[in-house]
Parts: C-alpha cells; sequence; structure tokens
C-alpha cells in the first residue's frame, strides 16, 4: 500500500501512464530512515524537500504534520522491522506530454515505505567513467540516470558502488551517498560547489566540527579532494539517510596502506555522535 495524494491505495496502477514524473523526470524526492518507528531528522528532509518542490515550481499543499500522520497510518500497515525506509515523491502530476502542461497539472504526492535489510559492514568503491557535473543543481530530483549507470558499472566490476569525480578531477562522492577522506588528523568531504549533493547526514557529521577516534582529534571539513588525496587517504567512510554511516574500501588507497578496519572504527565513532 501507497500514500496518494491524501489516500492510502494499493500501489498497483496507483500513477498515470500521463504522470510528468514518469514521462519527463519532473519530480523531487527525499529517502527516509524510520528506526525504532521514528522518522530520523524529518525536519531536516522536509526543508530539503520544500526548497526541492519550490525550486521545480511544484506546490506544497500538505502540511509536515499532514504527512506524519500518513506515515503513521503507513506504518501501521507495514510489516514489523527493526528498520523502514521511507520515500517522498513529488511529480509533476498527469499533465501529459510536452514541456510544459497545456492545462493545470497539480503535482502528484506520493509516500511508500518498505523494510530495510541490514546494512553492510564494508562498501567496495571502484572507480566510474561518468563524469560528475559541478554546475547539477542542489536537490534530490528523479533525474538519477547518470548515477545508475554508475552504480551498475561498479557492480558489473566487482564493487559495491562508484566512486565519482567532476570534470576538475575532483572528488563528488558516490551516487547515492557522500564520501568522507581521512587525512592528516582530518576527515574531509568534497565541496558543494565541486558537485556534491548537501545529504542531510553530510549535514550532521559537519555540525559535529571534530571527533576523537583512538586518543586522536579529528577535524571535520570540506575540501576540495584531488584523486590523489584521495589514493592517499587513510580510510574512507560514506554517509548517506538510509545506511547512516558505512566504512568504504577503495582499491587505490589499499596499495598505500589505508585502513579498513580504522573506516569501520571512524564509522562506528560517527554513529555514535550523531542527534538520532
Amino acid at each position: 500500500m501507497i500514500w496518494l495524494n491524501g489516500n492510502i491505495v494499493a500501489a498497483e496502477g496507483a500513477l498515470s501512464a500521463n504522470d510528468r514524473g514518469l514521462l519527463l523526470g519532473e519530480a523531487v524526492f527525499e529517502t527516509i530512515l524510520i528506526k525504532q518507528g521514528a522518522a530520523q531528522f524529518w525536519p531536516e528532509h522536509i526543508q530539503r524537500l520544500w526548497q526541492a518542490c519550490a525550486y521545480a515550481d511544484l506546490a506544497t499543499p500538505y502540511s509536515p504534520e499532514v504527512l506524519q500522520q500518513a506515515v503513521a497510518s503507513l506504518m501501521a500497515q507495514s510489516p514489523p522491522a527493526p528498520r523502514h525506509v521511507l520515500r517522498i515523491t513529488v511529480t509533476g502530476g498527469d499533465g501529459g506530454r510536452g514541456l510544459v502542461p497545456q492545462t493545470d497539472s497539480p503535482p502528484n504526492w506520493l509516500m511508500q515505505i518498505n523494510p530495510l535489510a541490514p546494512m553492510p559492514s564494508l562498501w567496495h568503491l571502484v572507480d566510474s567513467e561518468i563524469i560528475s557535473d559541478t554546475n547539477r543543481p542542489p536537490h534530490k530530483t528523479t533525474s538519477y540516470l547518470e548515477n545508475i549507470r554508475a552504480r551498475r558499472a561498479a557492480l558489473k566490476a566487482g564493487g559495491d558502488d562508484a566512486i565519482l569525480f567532476n570534470q576538475n578531477g575532483d572528488l563528488v562522492g558516490a551516487p547515492a551517498g557522500n564520501l568522507f577522506v581521512g587525512l592528516n588528523n582530518r576527515l574531509l568531504t568534497p565541496r558543494l560547489r565541486d558537485g556534491a549533493l548537501p545529504g542531510i547526514m553530510r549535514q550532521q557529521i559537519m555540525q559535529l566540527k571534530s571527533v576523537e577516534l583512538d586518543g586522536q582529534q579529528w577535524h571535520i571539513d570540506e575540501a576540495a579532494l584531488s584523486r590523489q588525496m584521495v589514493s592517499e587517504a587513510q580510510f574512507i567512510v560514506m554517509s548517506n539517510s538510509v545506511m547512516e554511516v558505512l566504512a568504504c574500501a577503495y582499491a587505490p588507497n589499499a596499495r598505500r596502506g589505508s585502513s579498513k578496519q580504522q573506516a569501520q572504527k571512524m564509522a562506528a565513532c560517527l554513529i555514535d555522535r550523531l542527534p538520532f
């Protein structure tokens, strides 16, 4: 079952073939982790969704309180699990073909909840031929084709995910997550102007300013990260709203003696410090 425009309905056949999200990719979304029944970082996700709707000129007729009530209704019908993932999608509605619909096309608001499988202890990154654009909008839109291509290529190469660089050779992140690179007691993440998405978990980690690991203080900041800097990293961790923080393995790092154990300890340290 899904929540669509105020009603809980069967997922099959719920959306029209004329939906502009399907036809033109005119849609924005948020993915939210639900732990023990509680939506994590709800205000931050809703604020970012409202910003994305304003960017895409999509109406927001539902209050956050109405959406929370809908989440509770969906959770009541979901299989029990320690963790669920909530997806909120807002599309351009049933306006049909043409860049701009000929008649008013109110947006479609869709919510769905699914149980979440256990997370792996290590996420393997491989190089990608996909070049990420520094000028991509800082919003989560459904135009994810390049991210999908990068992930599929990574899976074919025996990895879990791709590591993406921009046209200037600077690190951007992974197709569905932000990356943090450990270098000389600094935990560094790509700058937004280099193409990184302003992830909710990224924001939460940045707000920590620093963390202590094995008696050493690691200062958290953003920076331009070249391929060489990434290959020389002591470790890499990835963050997103569903996986939280994952330790990563990246082949060029292994040749320089990077530590998977240190990555796993940093991931656990960050999860312990974050305000879930």
